[in-house]
């Protein structure tokens, strides 16, 4: 499991910071678990919100590294986050998406994220009541599962420099969806915009949100 979080946090320090790139951390708050197993009729959800465990406090932490691959639409992200699953144990997730931008409109962008999820835990067969159904591997004292990761993210812009976000990830827990809260901050504030002419082709110039901004939105009121 070492090794597993060495190469996370090196993958995630590691690379060109300063090319159109952003680094987020994320609070995250709850865990949505709209399906039914075995594990919530047996009271294993220590954390559980309500009867049915359907809402779960998995309090923890999550930090992203995002690079922008083509313009201001395609990107990369790396995570490695960290925290309390449905029966209290500690557990994380390490993952690789693509994102694409779905939508941005003065202040708001919406983006969505695939990719692979390497979802681990402290080792539920340790709990009583517990039965095997997730298909985890055990190692050691941790179960490990590969997964596919999907990520659904809105981002409100503050400034130049940075913007809030409310993010829905599944990936880390089989038949969850963690719900998290966070503020992306831009490591290099150039955004891809396309040029103000007509017969430029595909050619692209630098320029920073805040003078897109005023020149396109302030002038408004």
């Amino acid at each position: 499991m070492k090794k597993y979080i060495f190469i996370s946090l090196s993958l995630l320090f590691s690379g060109s910071l300063f090319s159109q790139s952003s680094i987020e951390f994320k609070l995250i708050t709850i865990g949505i678990h709209p399906d039914k197993s075995l594990h919530q009729d047996n009271l294993i959800y220590e954390n559980r919100i309500d009867d049915n465990a359907n809402f779960i406090l998995e309090p923890g932490l999550m930090i992203s590294f995002q690079k922008y691959i083509y313009l201001a639409a395609l990107s990369f992200q790396f995570t490695q986050g960290f925290y309390s699953d449905a029966a209290a144990k500690l557990a994380g997730t390490s993952n690789v998406l693509f994102k694409y931008k779905l939508y941005h409109k003065y202040k708001f962008a919406t983006s969505i994220g695939l990719g692979p999820s390497l979802s681990y835990r402290k080792d539920w067969n340790e709990i009583n009541q517990y039965i095997e159904d997730d298909g985890y591997t055990v190692n050691g004292h941790w179960q490990t599962k590969w997964m596919l990761g999907a990520e659904l993210s809105f981002y409100l812009y503050n400034g130049n420099k940075g913007d809030y976000s409310l993010s829905f990830y599944y990936g880390a827990s089989y038949g969850g969806v963690l719900v998290s809260i966070g503020y992306r901050y831009w490591i290099n504030s150039m955004a891809m915009l396309s040029t103000d002419c007509n017969t430029c082709g595909n050619k692209f110039k630098k320029k920073k949100f805040k003078s897109w901004w005023k020149r396109h939105v302030s002038s408004f009121f």
